[in-house]
């Protein structure tokens, strides 16, 4: 595969995985207000919001893990040559680590949360000797704050890349007109 192929996909995936991002952090919350659930059956979509969290939530698990094979080559780089890194390399380094804990926590709390509440009666027996799995359930609780964590460290990881993003909107520069051969 080519380069430029690479790098065009690499960025589709990039901004699909900020709007399942983004998706996932409203839907909760338009799932709470009423007008919007009105709306939504109004409009004729029959999926409820939960369902939609949860086919995000999906699709974010299958891009992260895409993203992380894409970069895993980069992540073992820095790691060989941890001494010669420079600041930069090394922050995005950790924020990387961050996310990629975060983001993992989040998605198996979500994973759990979401088997607890199907039609799986012998794991929910598990789960309500721990208390259960409502909304105020512990499960839910540490998967509120690792998806709030792992959003934040996001942030922060895009905005150390937000100069490679820009790069690929910026119109390239002319090149240099080849001298004109001179005249004896």
């Amino acid at each position: 595969m080519s380069s430029n192929f690479i790098k065009r996909f690499s960025l589709i995936k990039d901004i699909l995985m900020f709007i399942c991002l983004i998706m996932l952090m409203l839907t909760p919350y338009l799932m709470r207000w009423e007008p919007i659930g009105r709306a939504w059956y109004l409009l004729g979509w029959n999926w409820h919001l939960a369902s939609w969290h949860q086919l995000f939530g999906i699709i974010l698990a299958v891009l992260f893990v895409i993203h992380i094979a894409l970069n895993f080559k980069w992540l073992t780089g820095v790691m060989k040559s941890w001494a010669k890194s420079n600041t930069a390399t090394k922050a995005k380094f950790w924020m990387m680590i961050l996310v990629c804990v975060f983001m993992s926590a989040s998605i198996i709390t979500g994973i759990v949360w979401g088997l607890s509440t199907g039609a799986r009666p012998a794991f929910e027996s598990v789960i309500t000797l721990s208390g259960g799995f409502g909304s105020g359930s512990p499960i839910a609780f540490w998967h509120t704050i690792t998806s709030w964590a792992a959003f934040y460290f996001t942030g922060i990881h895009i905005g150390l890349h937000l100069p490679k993003f820009l790069s690929f909107a910026a119109k390239p520069k002319p090149k240099p007109a080849a001298a004109a051969p001179k005249a004896n």
